[in-house]
């Protein structure tokens, strides 16, 4: 019987491939079932679907960085989104994540949707550097980088105060 793709591959992408919806997948788009992907969320049962992308918080609470994870109830966290901007596109935030795993994210429609919210993340199993995670996206997932390329977008980091 085969291992399922969340324990052969330890590096994962979680978002749109070429259309909308966010999912997870694995080196070459191999789809990660939602039942095997461990990595799905971001430790402490956060889900990933944008909560760890920078926003930026709206100047009636002094505009400073967040992202919704950072929040500690799902209230928290909601709160966050509805008081908080996106980013612009391709500025990340690296997470060490409570789940093994290093997480980059950032805002993105150039991946098959163009709607608001859209993100990406990078998934890497232990503690990297961002050079890291950048070299481990254009080596495992180099669509994601054309695409951003054939868009104007670079990914830049944001430094976390």
């Amino acid at each position: 019987m085969a291992e399922p793709v969340s324990l052969r591959n330890r590096v994962f992408f979680f978002g749109c491939w070429n259309q909308a919806g966010h999912f997870s997948w694995a080196p070459g788009g191999e789809y990660v079932r939602r039942a095997d992907a461990i990595e799905h969320y971001g430790g402490d049962r956060i889900h990933l679907d944008g909560t760890l992308a920078p926003r930026k918080m709206k100047t009636y609470y002094g505009g400073g960085l967040c992202w919704q994870g950072q929040g500690a109830t799902q209230d928290k966290r909601n709160r966050i989104g509805y008081d908080s901007e996106e980013y612009p596109q391709g500025q990340f935030l690296r997470h060490d994540l409570d789940n093994g795993f290093t997480a980059i994210q950032w805002w993105d429609r150039c991946q098959g949707d163009t709607r608001s919210a859209c993100n990406s993340t990078l998934l890497l199993e232990g503690k990297h550097t961002s050079e890291e995670m950048l070299a481990a996206l254009k080596e495992h997932f180099p669509h994601i980088i054309k695409n951003l390329e054939q868009n104007g977008i670079s990914l830049v980091e944001v430094q976390k105060a």
